[in-house]
């Protein structure tokens, strides 16, 4: 896939990997998913039926990720990162799926980081 942009952090900082998805009016979170992954198997955040989902989060995200559930339901599905650490350096996959209509968006970020110097 295409990357779509870069990300910088230093260790320990919180940064925002911006996801958006521009549907005319509001998503129905209750029918929908949201995935944050890095490649296809560590997932780093779930969101699905109005509400995180965490069972299967990688553990070294655990306490780590929070999306905006305030403005979702306006299309921002961005994450969350704080305290990021050396290796969370890697390219993460944002994926919003339609449990109606299956529609799928995807997306991905490259966090970049860096240690303090």
């Amino acid at each position: 896939g295409q990357l779509d942009t870069t990300c910088h952090a230093f260790v320990g900082e919180t940064v925002v990997l911006p996801c958006t998805t521009t549907p005319p009016g509001e998503l129905t979170l209750s029918k929908s998913m949201l995935y944050w992954q890095i490649g296809t198997k560590e997932l780093v955040h779930f969101f699905q039926n109005g509400q995180d989902s965490l069972e299967d989060q990688d553990e070294k995200f655990h306490g780590r990720t929070s999306l905006f559930l305030d403005q979702m339901k306006h299309g921002n599905l961005s994450l969350k990162i704080s305290n990021v650490q050396l290796w969370d350096n890697a390219e993460y996959s944002c994926i919003y799926r339609q449990t109606e209509n299956h529609q799928t968006k995807k997306s991905t970020i490259k966090l970049s980081v860096s240690g303090k110097n």
